[in-house]
């Protein structure tokens, strides 16, 4: 909002410098005064002038009057936007070309332009060459070019017309631009009449008036006399008197001319030379766009936007319509059929509507996905009466740029001014018909006739959840949340037989078995959304056009969908190709590259291709790709469905290196290329010396050629920050040639981003792109960037999830993915050895009598579900990734549970032995005052807050996990990955919990171990008097070495992962991954270890585990009546 001066009025901000005086003191229009709104309030609609402390309303500019003012080159910035640009922009082909485009700039105190430092370029290059302008002063460029001559002359010579015969000659090269006039009108001589500032010259013919020197056009020298000549009639055509004759390009006035009148007449001036020039390849026709105007879709209702001839005037805008009444008698009459924006018997009058615009956007786990969208104009009564509806399918590959246009009606005549109406949007999957999401349009100007919406619409990702909510009495039905509503607004989505505002009204729901009944229309009718190949107002008409023939219908695998048939359409069906294959029915090839590399480049484990289109007249379009470098892959495939010239690839270490430069582009072409070290095109910085690098652009780009020529043949490219270089042969030197490319923009598929953690989103094309990939930050990877290897949140769906390939037997599958099936057997068959082992010493009830007992058990229980637990999750990851065949409510339920129950047995088994520690301590301090029975009663408590400490400090684990659908354009590989993403708060809090959970418990073993060989030496000493202190603490070392054994092993067992996860550089790729997978496997050893750690260094545990051992043996050899 804007205050006014002295007033307590306040407007919209948008109502700033609109023309209107909406403030007592016009302080709202005094735009010099207000000029800081254009930056405070960030506004659009307010254009800030540069000439001037000024802001104009949007409506201002380009209206035919210059707000801005004019600088002091003549130009308005408000009137003239284009030129504006193209006079300060700093483009690559219009440099040193002999015209001064560019508006000067002071650059360390000088003027510099365009056409200034144009020592090193050469004039005739590939954007002057036969461009009909004499770039060069002396037309070295035009030389030659004319395919048919009026006079043939040697090569390098110029045809001009001799200024004493007036007759056609040929002038040397030499002669041209050498200060002497040579020609008629010294057109060898074009610095006569060429501008020396960026104002192009509109004439082109020198002369003289008596003593006078000057320049006019060739048409003033005929008809206005403007030069002395002595003889007229042998320059000019006496017999046509037309000022305009020049412009008149038709055959007769061509025929009629003389030769000389029309040499002069084709002649360009200055001023025709195009003020901008696109990038381009050897001037070639690159031009394979192939615009069609199919961008537009017209629902049936708005049928009659086509073309028809009208028979008879008074149905207006209807179709007349011939009714048979009698045959017999031939009695007919005529009757209009209205279209649904009129109605009347002549259709006269016109229908209160909303005449609606749709466009989707889909994200690219839903662009292969075909929707049923379902628009509904409903009102806010209890029975949520629909009005009217228009329902059609959208699939994004084929309406990504489409519109869809639709009248909405209402169901009384005149609409219920009481009523407030609104547009309800349902999608639906149409394969599936599974609900995505529904969204609200509310109509703002309820009181209008005919009220027009456009909007543009983001279809969910399949991982939103639908938003319930609580604040809707939804009798039969649930609340849900609207998509994108900022208001949050909310409705009841009723079941099926349910209807109303509340989902209170019964209805009896008359479509078919397989369809969805998702309401009640107002003529009482069912709404009904239809499956795949099913069609009509109850879903019981059968499509059978793709049924009929697959192979007719599309080819090679693509997969055939029936069109909308709500959709006026001249196709019947459409195709989804497969990867590999583009077309109507995918009968196209894409491209294909075949890529490997020079074993000394040094790869990153993915790269970018970018391909760029040359295009006439527009800048050159840029499509880019990703591709992930796989585990011991020699060759890497790339396919691209697009035009393309010039194809360089992009390594994450800033290094590009280039593929391919091809001036016709050929469509469905194999490519096989090594890449070599020779290929690399460095930065600007490594072939220009420093000074020049500091340059301002308008002076440095003067000097791009020289890369080139220093460096020849081996330098093919070089890149700056803005610009992307080729070096190829002109003539006889070795010359630049340029187009922008921003070697540092960030990526986000233009909003439509679905990757995670701050990944770059990357498209292979600005425009309706059919593959998106994700470019990770450091530390994360996976095809969304879903992994993170930073501090504690690795996991082994993170460390082995890619090394594990889908649909391909274990005895196969990588060397990595072996090694850890083995090592998860050998390691659950080892803990479960352990635990038995440790159960058995157990089960003595000598044993059990103390505190040290109870915990002994207890970490035999953990240590066992670890293992259980361990090799569950290696099993179900396995399944799952090769198979893809386990329930996904399931992996939903593991995915929560397993890893938090891992990290609670593995903190569990680490505290316990750090109480077993304290138990031993406190045994040794007391001594013989010992009290077993409240030590095993004290036992039972704390292991039961340690339940609970670790059950608290590790719940935010299950709260943070989900699954997420990987889906992968690119190798069309599916996979399901368990995740947990943390905000960088609980980032922190975990990693603090985890390194405690770590640490704590071994710091109290060694604490323990150390004070309990103190307290014994003292306890020696005493005893044996005569002895030295440090020989009873050496001798009491020896006997309880095994105490400090257990911490030490701990700590050894710790370190690892913790130096991995804190210290050592994360995990950036998957090839990474041997040091993260070694670091995994070694955190469970400890729950394998119990029995060796806690039991065979005891003589009294030994002892109880050989007696309870020896008596089930006795007991097994009993049964088996094998006793002797």
């Amino acid at each position: 909002m804007y205050r006014c001066v002295n007033s307590s009025k306040c407007i919209s901000k948008h109502r700033l410098c609109d023309g209107m005086n909406d403030c007592d003191y016009k302080d709202d229009e005094q735009c010099s005064s207000v000029n800081d709104s254009c930056s405070k309030y960030e506004l659009k609609n307010l254009f800030k002038c540069t000439t001037r402390d000024l802001c104009i309303h949007w409506t201002s500019i380009e209206n035919g009057w210059c707000d801005c003012g004019y600088n002091e080159y003549g130009f308005c910035e408000d009137e003239e936007l284009n030129i504006h640009y193209i006079k300060k922009h700093i483009s690559f082909p219009i440099i040193c070309d002999g015209f001064t485009e560019l508006i000067p700039v002071i650059i360390d105190g000088r003027n510099e332009t365009d056409e200034t430092e144009c020592e090193y370029w050469q004039c005739n290059n590939t954007y002057t060459r036969c461009n009909g302008f004499w770039n060069c002063l002396n037309g070295a460029d035009e030389v030659d070019c004319d395919q048919s001559p009026i006079l043939k002359c040697p090569l390098h010579h110029h045809i001009c017309v001799s200024p004493d015969t007036y007759q056609f000659m040929c002038l040397p090269l030499t002669q041209a631009n050498d200060g002497n006039i040579d020609c008629l009108g010294a057109t060898d001589e074009p610095q006569l009449c060429r501008s020396n500032n960026h104002e192009l010259s509109n004439v082109n013919f020198h002369c003289t008036t008596g003593e006078y020197e000057h320049c006019t056009s060739y048409v003033s020298v005929c008809f206005n006399r403007q030069c002395t000549y002595k003889d007229y009639d042998k320059i000019c055509d006496n017999t046509l008197n037309n000022n305009n004759y020049c412009t008149i390009r038709n055959d007769k006035y061509i025929t009629v001319r003389s030769d000389i009148a029309n040499f002069f007449c084709k002649r360009p001036i200055d001023f025709d030379k195009s003020p901008y020039i696109y990038f381009s390849l050897d001037r070639i026709n690159n031009s394979i766009e192939q615009i069609t105007k199919k961008n537009t879709k017209i629902i049936n209702s708005s049928i009659t936007q086509q073309s028809v001839i009208q028979h008879q005037q008074h149905c207006h805008r209807g179709l007349v319509v011939r009714v048979w009444l009698d045959y017999e008698e031939n009695l007919t009459t005529e009757t209009c059929l209205c279209p649904s924006s009129y109605y009347g018997d002549m259709c006269q009058y016109q229908n209160q509507r909303i005449s609606l615009t749709l466009q989707f956007q889909a994200y690219s786990d839903s662009r292969r996905t075909l929707f049923a969208v379902v628009v509904s104009l409903i009102d806010d009564s209890d029975e949520r009466l629909i009005h009217s509806h228009q329902q059609f399918s959208y699939l994004y590959v084929r309406d990504c740029k489409v519109k869809f246009n639709m009248y909405l009606l209402y169901s009384t005549r005149p609409k219920d001014q009481k009523k407030h109406y609104s547009i309800h949007i349902d999608i639906y999957e149409k394969v599936s018909l599974a609900y995505r999401r529904s969204f609200f349009i509310a109509l703002q100007f309820p009181f209008l006739p005919v009220h027009r919406v456009a909007v543009q619409l983001n279809i969910p990702r399949t991982t939103d959840d639908v938003e319930r909510c609580s604040n809707q009495p939804c009798v039969h039905g649930q609340c849900i949340k609207y998509s994108d509503n900022p208001k949050g607004i909310t409705f009841c989505q009723c079941y099926q037989g349910w209807s109303g505002r509340y989902c209170t009204i019964p209805h009896n729901c008359t479509c078919s078995s397989d369809s969805l009944c998702i309401g009640i229309l107002a003529n009482n009718r069912s709404l009904c959304v239809c499956p795949m190949n099913k069609w009509g107002s109850r879903c019981l008409l059968r499509s059978t056009i793709c049924h009929s023939n697959q192979n007719i219908t599309c080819y090679n695998g693509g997969q055939c969908m029936p069109t909308d048939e709500h959709v006026v359409s001249n196709k019947k069906f459409k195709c989804i190709c497969q990867k590999g294959f583009t077309g109507d029915r995918c009968e196209i090839a894409d491209n294909k590259i075949i890529l490997s590399f020079h074993r000394d480049i040094i790869l990153s484990d993915s790269f970018l291709v970018h391909f760029i289109q040359v295009i006439d007249n527009a800048p050159p379009t840029n499509g880019s790709t990703f591709k992930m470098i796989s585990i011991n892959q020699k060759t890497m495939i790339i396919h691209w469905s697009y035009p393309f010239h010039i194809a360089f690839i992009q390594l994450f270490n800033k290094n590009y290196y280039l593929i391919t430069i091809q001036k016709k582009y050929h469509q469905s072409t194999t490519l096989v290329r090594e890449i070599q070290p020779s290929d690399r095109c460095p930065h600007l910085n490594e072939v220009l010396n420093e000074t020049i690098v500091k340059f301002h652009l308008l002076r440095r780009i003067k000097y791009y050629h020289l890369p080139c020529q220093g460096h020849s043949p081996q330098l093919s490219c070089f890149y700056d920050d803005n610009h992307f270089c080729l070096c190829n042969n002109y003539g006889q030197q070795r010359v630049a040639n340029c187009f922008e490319f921003n070697c540092i923009k960030k990526f986000d598929c233009f909003g439509q981003s679905n990757c995670e953690n701050g990944a770059q989103c990357l498209q292979d094309r600005s425009t309706c792109p059919q593959t998106s990939a994700c470019v990770c930050l450091t530390c994360f990877y996976g095809r969304r960037c879903q992994f993170s290897s930073n501090g504690f949140g690795l996991s082994l769906d993170a460390i082995l999830g890619y090394h594990i390939q889908p649909h391909i037997a274990i005895g196969h599958q990588t060397f990595v993915v072996k090694l850890s099936l083995v090592l998860t057997i050998i390691m659950t068959v080892v803990g479960l050895i352990n635990s038995a082992l440790l159960m058995i010493t157990m089960n003595n009830n000598q044993s059990r009598k103390s505190g040290c007992g109870i915990y002994l058990i207890s970490t035999s229980i953990t240590s066992l579900f670890t293992m259980i637990m361990f090799a569950l999750k290696f099993s179900i990851l396995i399944i799952a990734q090769m198979t893809y065949s386990i329930n996904h409510l399931f992996l939903q339920i593991q995915c929560t549970s397993i890893d938090f129950l891992l990290r609670i047995g593995l903190n569990m088994d680490q505290w316990l032995s750090a109480c077993i520690a304290i138990e031993r301590t406190v045994i040794a301090i007391k001594g013989i005052s010992f009290d077993k029975k409240k030590s095993k009663q004290i036992a039972k408590y704390i292991i039961l807050i340690l339940l609970i400490l670790n059950i608290s400090t590790t719940i935010h684990d299950p709260i943070h996990r989900h699954l997420i659908d990987d889906d992968n354009d690119d190798d069309n590989e599916k996979r399901i990955w368990c995740i947990v993403t943390y905000s960088s708060s609980f980032q922190t809090f975990n990693t603090v919990v985890n390194i405690f959970h770590f640490l704590t418990p071994s710091i109290i073993n060694l604490i323990s171990g150390l004070i309990i060989i103190k307290i014994t030496s003292r306890q020696r000493q005493v005893v044996r008097p005569h002895q030295s202190y440090q020989n009873v603490l050496h001798q009491q070392f020896q006997i309880h070495i095994h105490l400090l054994i257990t911490p030490i092993v701990f700590v050894m067992l710790a370190i690892p992962r913790l130096i991995i996860s804190l210290i050592s550089r994360c995990m950036k790729s998957i090839n990474d991954s041997w040091l993260f997978l070694i670091g995994y496997f070694i955190s469970f050893i400890p729950s394998m270890l119990t029995f060796v750690i806690f039991v065979l260094p005891s003589k009294s545990y030994k002892q109880d585990f050989m007696k309870t051992y020896q008596r089930h043996k006795n007991a097994i050899q009993a049964r088996l009546h094998l006793v002797s």
